[in-house]
């Protein structure tokens, strides 16, 4: 059996490449740059589910000079082609798979398409929900990078796309009961350059300094971009849950002040205010959390 170490959270797609100077001249062709694409996963609720699999058929980006509105579909390059299917719930904490890996002309990139064809979800008793992908088999899924990548001759250059599982993925049924009769598919993913973005990784443990696995890190939206009547769920951007070490990492942030929240049941939440996240660097948050006093 999977160990539990996901729950009710995000679950990320990732288009990943690391901006700097190629090493070897002679692997890129002349005047082109390369861009490397990738797949991650972070947390789902694991105690019902097994498998979250995803099977992608095409990935395309667009080039934003060559935007046509009147016929978007013209201005998007084919990158990858071919089935390609993932067990999302094998990814966390900043692992990834590759999609692609493809030379380009040098130019900014504001947009990724990715062909969605079909989807499933395998319970742990056994039971298997083929999901119904809506516009995702015909016109694909659209997701906005922002900002757009710069593809430079020489180098290689990274994306992430971030899926969010909790409200992609939504059950239906009596959850907390253990009772689903299926999912609904509506994939929400945003998009995150990561030659300007940051990291967060730590550690969890208890007073006494024993790890604690299976920990939620919650990483909420900077207070700028709250809206009046968003839900709970809403303002988590991104989290992940501690591996057997205690230990969790949050990728793909855009540098700004963030607040971080944990909690595991049993154990008191822990808040960190203004943790500041830096394009290309780590910030390192530890929590030590307090344990419930038992009932008498």
């Amino acid at each position: 059996m999977k160990q539990m170490k996901w729950s009710l959270a995000i679950l990320i797609f990732a288009i990943i490449a690391m901006t700097g100077c190629n090493t070897d001249e002679n692997s890129l062709p002349e005047g082109k740059g390369r861009l490397n694409v990738h797949l991650t996963d972070a947390p789902f609720p694991i105690q019902l589910v097994s498998s979250t699999w995803v099977t992608i058929d095409r990935v395309e980006i667009r080039k934003s000079s060559e935007a046509n509105v009147e016929d978007e579909n013209s201005s998007f390059i084919t990158i990858a082609e071919g089935e390609m299917e993932f067990d999302l719930l094998e990814l966390t904490n900043g692992i990834t798979e590759e999609l692609a890996s493809v030379d380009l002309e040098p130019g900014s990139y504001d947009m990724i398409r990715l062909r969605v064809v079909d989807s499933k979800v395998t319970l742990n008793n056994g039971e298997v929900y083929d999901l119904k992908v809506p516009s995702g088999s015909a016109s694909g899924l659209k997701i906005k990078i922002h900002p757009a990548i710069m593809i430079e001759a020489g180098q290689t250059s990274d994306v992430l796309l971030d899926f969010d599982v909790s409200k992609s993925f939504v059950a239906k049924g009596n959850v907390a009961a253990g009772n689903i009769i299926g999912f609904n598919f509506k994939p929400v993913v945003r998009g995150v350059y990561l030659g300007a973005a940051g990291r967060i990784q730590g550690s969890v443990t208890d007073s006494l300094e024993n790890p604690l696995a299976n920990a939620r890190v919650k990483l909420l939206i900077p207070e700028n971009e709250i809206e009046p009547g968003m839900e709970d769920e809403d303002l988590i951007l991104v989290s992940s849950f501690t591996d057997e070490m205690g230990n969790f990492r949050l990728i793909g942030l855009h540098a700004d002040t963030y607040t971080t929240v944990c909690e595991l049941p049993g154990f008191k939440n822990d808040t960190v205010f203004d943790i500041p996240v830096t394009a290309g660097a780590s910030t390192t948050v530890n929590f030590v959390l307090e344990a419930e006093p038992s009932e008498p």
